[in-house]
């Protein structure tokens, strides 16, 4: 199967370890990474300039990088674009009670094909493989959906705030009415958060943790909870996603 959406990789002061572009490059499927204009040559050169896009601002964080790609995608003309994490090392496929690795082109071009059959989707992803060892469907709807990611160009919500922008934004389409899908049976194995330089790991640092959560909670108050696991202070929302119920529609 072919992909018929763009993948976008967001990446800082990970030239030499940008993980996702490996595996892509790899295996031959087409990807760009976006980066802030200092960096500009030590992606090109680890990569080649046709896949570097460059941003018109620097050290802003993820959050507006995040938005930029979407208007980037919409502006080129697609319907939905791919947003990867830079620490991806793989992508599995859970069959006969275990799962196998796969490569990353026909997983996402079947998660497209499937997400396309719906009028109603504005987000879809894969799920981490940390949490794979539990999966009994194929996929689950109206979850949150983070670290690859199929979002719908033609949507109102963008990324706002701080490093929890993930979880906000899934919560700004479900309140919208929109559905998400979480593909339980394709699932992406990454890096563990703040063990790899660069990227977003500052955000963990010091008082970032609970910063994020109270910002979640101030957006949304009466869903988050603010809690504390092995002395980290963190935000609770896991018993949130089953207060979202509208169900997919197919499209005509």
């Amino acid at each position: 199967m072919e992909l018929h959406y763009p993948i976008y990789i967001p990446s800082k002061g990970r030239a030499d370890k940008c993980l996702t572009a490996r595996a892509l490059d790899d295996e031959g499927t087409p990807f760009r990474i976006v980066v802030e204009p200092q960096e500009r040559k030590s992606y090109a050169d680890a990569y080649g300039e046709a896949r570097v896009l460059v941003l018109p601002f620097s050290d802003r964080g993820l959050v507006p990088v995040r938005n930029w790609i979407k208007d980037h995608a919409t502006e080129e003309g697609y319907l939905r674009h791919w947003q990867l994490d830079d620490d991806l090392t793989s992508l599995k496929q859970c069959a006969k009670g275990g799962r196998v690795k796969r490569e990353f082109r026909p997983l996402l071009a079947s998660s497209e094909a499937f997400v396309d059959r719906y009028e109603n989707v504005a987000i879809a992803g894969l799920k981490s493989a940390a949490y794979g060892h539990q999966t009994k469907v194929p996929f689950k709807t109206n979850q949150q959906v983070y670290g690859c990611v199929l979002v719908l160009n033609d949507l109102p919500y963008r990324w706002r705030g701080l490093r929890g922008e993930d979880t906000d934004f899934s919560l700004q389409v479900l309140s919208g009415g929109w559905c998400t899908i979480l593909f339980e049976a394709f699932q992406f194995d990454t890096v563990s958060s703040g063990t790899m330089s660069g990227g977003n790991t500052d955000g963990y640092e010091g008082d970032g943790r609970l910063e994020r959560a109270r910002e979640l909670q101030r957006r949304w108050p009466k869903l988050i909870k603010i809690r504390r696991t092995h002395g980290r202070p963190g935000f609770d929302c896991g018993h949130i996603w089953r207060k979202f119920d509208t169900p997919l529609k197919r499209a005509k």
